[in-house]
């Protein structure tokens, strides 16, 4: 209980060091331009679901990933993975992800490497 406490106070303060104050904030993607889906207009990302994958859930998205011929090394640092974790998390369907400006998908890929990091 007491090592919790110490890790989550080390990683308060490496996230302040890094200027994010607050996760659940920083794990809101805002895009760079509106996104319309199904008739409606999508400006954010709460990635906050991240939270609640399991190893299962990753065991699935290392499987579909195969399923679509990648095969990289370390498969949970891909663009690919992101979007796979990020569908997972928030609902949103894959095609959303790839239809996704450069800049925003580089945003969705960092907020989940975040996420795998911290």
């Amino acid at each position: 209980m007491e090592n919790e406490k110490l890790l989550q106070e080390q990683e308060t303060e490496e996230m302040k060091d890094e200027g994010i104050v607050d996760v659940q904030e920083y794990m809101k993607v805002t895009l760079s331009k509106p996104y319309r889906l199904d008739g409606k207009e999508i400006r954010e990302i709460d990635m906050n679901g991240l939270e609640d994958l399991t190893g299962g859930d990753m065991i699935a998205i290392n499987r579909m990933m195969k399923k679509r011929g990648n095969v990289d090394a370390s498969p949970e640092f891909t663009l690919e993975f992101a979007f796979f974790a990020a569908m997972q998390a928030t609902g949103l369907p894959l095609e959303f992800f790839y239809g996704l400006s450069m800049k925003d998908s580089i945003k969705v890929k960092m907020r989940v490497n975040y996420f795998l990091m911290y």
